[in-house]
């Protein structure tokens, strides 16, 4: 059985996810702004390529990462993937609509999406012997820390209703 393989057995509901700001098991979580989310993504995420607004960017960047765990295992992961999450954390935490306890659990969790994705680049590129890949670690597959990230991006928009100014990253591919 090949590494693909085992990727393709991992089912979703096999290991319970702790959630990487409390360390309890993961409760799920309901988004408080999906229907913003929804008009950021239609109004300001354009088809191909990045946003020319922050808001946009920030919200395309998270899916993508999403998409990337839950879709591929994190076995595209590279450089991009590794820019999106300090982008996302290092921007996120400069915005003064965030109380010191929400920078820390948006540090906490592009640090546990990150960690995933560090992971599975290493168990892809063959720096994990492949019998001692923990499948636990390749991808962060649950909804709540994707779903966390959206609404800050959220309360992002509707603290600045305007589309903020973003400069493109021409080093960015995906």
């Amino acid at each position: 059985m090949g590494f693909f393989d085992k990727l393709r057995k991992k089912e979703k509901t096999e290991v319970p996810v702790k959630n990487a700001v409390s360390g309890e098991q993961s409760q799920g979580y309901d988004p408080k702004y999906p229907d913003v989310c929804r008009f950021i993504w239609k109004n300001y995420v354009p088809k191909r390529g990045q946003a020319d607004n922050l808001q946009g960017e920030l919200l395309r960047e998270i899916e993508k990462l999403r998409w990337e765990a839950q879709e591929n295992g994190n076995i595209n992961w590279d450089e991009d993937f590794l820019y999106f999450c300090d982008f996302i954390c290092k921007t996120l935490t400069q915005q003064a609509i965030f109380s010191e306890e929400e920078k820390e659990e948006t540090i906490s969790i592009m640090d546990t999406i990150k960690a995933y994705g560090t992971y599975a680049e290493k168990a892809n590129s063959g720096e994990i012997p492949y019998d001692e890949i923990d499948m636990c670690k390749i991808a962060y597959t649950e909804d709540d820390l994707y779903d966390r990230i959206c609404d800050k991006i959220a309360w992002l928009h509707i603290k600045n209703p305007e589309p903020m100014p973003y400069k493109k990253n021409e080093d960015i591919g995906r």
